[in-house]
């Protein structure tokens, strides 16, 4: 028995699949392609699969990351093939290979990469491009942070970096690594801080959709 890990993107109508159920996806598919897994002993028998930083529902992901156990001796030739054939549709994998010394941790994750997309019912409001990028230019931007402890006071520009926002296509697109792990912050962040901080502009579209994650170097987990 050994561990493998599966690189995955998670798109289009699948974003709205919760956690609970892309786990119950992800076994079945594998049985569908007779992947060769690794179940718990006992009377409740089961596949152990793990994601990397589950996403929200309603986010998208060309970077997702599942951990499983397979019994062979190798990852079976075709295996990315064979569960494409089977995914639902949004599904889709993209590479399988075996973590070697158990690979890279997943609590080495520090940052991920994310593309936010903000789009208008009549164009993009007079303005508001040149004001979002005056907003996020300054050193401090504070917002209330949430999270299982309760509610916190936080200068989001320290926990994010490599902010680009321009026009594409009608919309406005910005590429932002926010941080992740212990003291993550959701994109989702920006969109608030937008709201409070400029609220003559109404968004009423927004998606949000991870490109990459990296450990605190800067380096490609996988």
């Amino acid at each position: 028995m050994f561990k493998a890990r599966m690189k995955f993107a998670k798109e289009g109508r699948a974003k709205y699949i919760s956690h609970l159920d892309l786990m119950h996806t992800m076994q079945r598919a594998m049985a569908r392609c007779q992947m060769p897994l690794w179940f718990t002993e006992g009377f409740n028998q089961h596949a152990y699969v793990s994601v990397a930083l589950p996403l929200s529902t309603g986010y998208s992901g060309e970077c997702e990351f599942l951990d499983f156990n397979i019994i062979a001796d190798a990852v079976p030739e075709n295996a990315v093939e064979a569960l494409n054939d089977v995914f639902p549709e949004g599904l889709r994998a993209i590479e399988i290979y075996p973590l070697e010394d158990g690979g890279m941790k997943v609590g080495a994750i520090a940052w991920s990469q994310y593309r936010i997309t903000w789009g208008f019912e009549d164009g993009i409001p007079s303005g508001f491009l040149p004001a979002v990028r005056e907003l996020f230019g300054r050193q401090k931007v504070e917002i209330v942070k949430r999270s299982k402890r309760g509610e916190k006071t936080v200068n989001m520009k320290e926990l994010m970096r490599d902010l680009t926002i321009n026009e594409q296509d009608g919309e406005i697109v910005a590429v932002v690594t926010t941080a992740a792990g212990n003291n993550n912050m959701s994109p989702e962040y920006l969109t608030r801080a937008i709201r409070q901080y400029l609220p003559q502009f109404e968004i009423p579209f927004c998606a949000y959709h991870r490109l990459n994650v990296f450990t605190a170097d800067g380096t490609p987990f996988r």
